[in-house]
C-alpha cells in the first residue's frame, strides 16, 4: 500500500486540535476559532454530521482576510482541517458530492484530512452486510479523491482491528488516521498497538470522557491525585496523559480559558508510572461514546 496520506500526516498534523462536536452558535466557534489560532492551535476538526461546515468556513474566511496583526501571516496552508463521511454519505455514488459539498461549505479547494466516520451506513442494521460493501466502496472513492489532490490525507474513524484488517485486503493507500475514543478508563492498548505497527496514527477524541454521572473521569482519586502533585488541571493531565502516549488529541470547549489551559498541556511530561497508574485494564473500561464492535 501507498503510504503517501500517511507521510502528510506525520509532516503536518499538530497533535492538539480544537474540536468542534456540538458547537452550533457561530458566534461561539469564530471566538474559540480566533482565539485559538491567535494561541498557536492549527488543527480544526468537524465533519459531515456536526452541521458548522459551513460556520468553520465563514469564520476562516474572516480571519485569513484580517488585517489584525495576530494573523498577518496566517494563511490557509497554515491550517489543517479535518473532516468526516457521514454514515449517511457512506458508498461511491454520495462520497464525490458529499466531499465537494464539503469543500463548498469550508470555502477551500482543498482538505488536509478526510474519515470515514464509522464503520456502518445509515439505515442499515449493524450486521447488515452491506455495511461492508459501502465502506469498501467509500474508501476506494476516497482514495480516487486522495489521488486527484482534493485531499491531501484519507482516514478512518472508529475502526475496530477487524475493521482494519478488512481495509487491508482491498486499500491501495494507507489509512493515515484512525481516529478513536481514548482515555483512561478506555484505553484499548490492543488497537493502539495494532496501528502504531502499520504506521497508522493514532487520534484520541472524548478525552475527558463524559462529565455526567459519578464514574467520570473528573471524579478519579488517581487521576486528581496525578494532577494535584504536578498542580495542573484534570483536564491538563487527560490531554497530556494520551499526548505523552504518542496521541494527538482534539479537546472541545466553549471556554476561552479552558482553551489556553489545554494548550499548555502540551508542555506536560508524564513519567510511564503516571501514565499506567490511571489506566483501566481491557476488561474494566468505560466507554462513553458509541461502540462499533458490533457492525458487522
Amino acid at each position: 500500500m501507498e503510504n503517501t496520506a500517511a507521510e502528510y500526516v506525520a509532516q503536518r498534523m499538530p497533535n492538539i486540535g480544537i474540536g468542534t462536536f456540538q458547537m452550533r452558535s457561530e458566534s461561539v466557534l469564530y471566538d474559540v476559532i480566533r482565539k485559538g489560532l491567535a494561541m498557536g492551535y492549527r488543527l480544526i476538526d468537524t465533519a459531515q454530521c456536526y452541521g458548522n461546515e459551513p460556520m468553520i468556513g465563514r469564520i476562516l474566511k474572516r480571519v485569513l482576510d484580517s488585517e489584525s496583526t495576530e494573523y498577518v501571516n496566517l494563511k490557509r496552508s497554515d491550517i489543517f482541517i479535518t473532516s468526516k463521511i457521514s454514515p449517511a454519505n457512506q458508498g461511491k455514488e454520495k462520497v464525490q458530492k458529499s466531499v465537494q459539498r464539503s469543500l463548498e461549505r469550508l470555502q477551500t479547494e482543498y482538505l488536509d484530512l478526510v474519515l470515514v466516520h464509522w464503520p456502518g451506513a445509515s439505515k442499515y442494521e449493524v450486521s447488515d452486510p452491506r455495511n461492508k460493501e459501502l465502506r469498501r466502496e467509500t474508501w476506494l472513492e476516497l482514495e480516487r479523491l486522495h489521488k486527484e489532490g482534493s485531499i491531501r490525507a484519507i482516514g478512518v474513524s472508529n475502526y475496530t482491528i477487524l475493521h482494519l484488517k478488512e481495509l487491508f485486503e482491498y486499500a491501495r493507500v494507507l489509512p493515515a488516521v484512525n481516529q478513536y475514543e481514548y482515555h483512561p478508563f478506555f484505553a484499548e492498548t490492543n488497537l493502539l498497538d495494532f496501528c502504531k505497527q502499520n504506521g497508522i496514527h493514532f487520534q484520541a477524541y472524548s478525552s475527558f470522557g463524559s462529565p455526567q454521572g459519578v464514574h467520570n473521569l473528573f471524579n478519579g482519586s488517581q487521576i486528581i491525585a496525578n494532577a494535584q502533585k504536578r498542580n495542573i488541571s484534570v483536564a491538563q493531565f487527560l490531554l497530556a496523559w494520551s499526548l505523552n502516549q504518542g496521541i494527538s488529541v482534539l479537546p472541545r470547549t466553549r471556554n476561552l480559558d479552558h482553551l489556553a489551559a489545554n494548550w499548555k498541556s502540551q508542555e506536560v511530561k508524564l513519567s510511564t508510572e503516571e501514565i499506567e497508574s490511571v489506566r483501566c485494564g481491557q476488561n474494566a473500561s468505560t466507554k462513553y461514546c458509541w461502540n462499533p464492535s458490533s457492525v458487522a
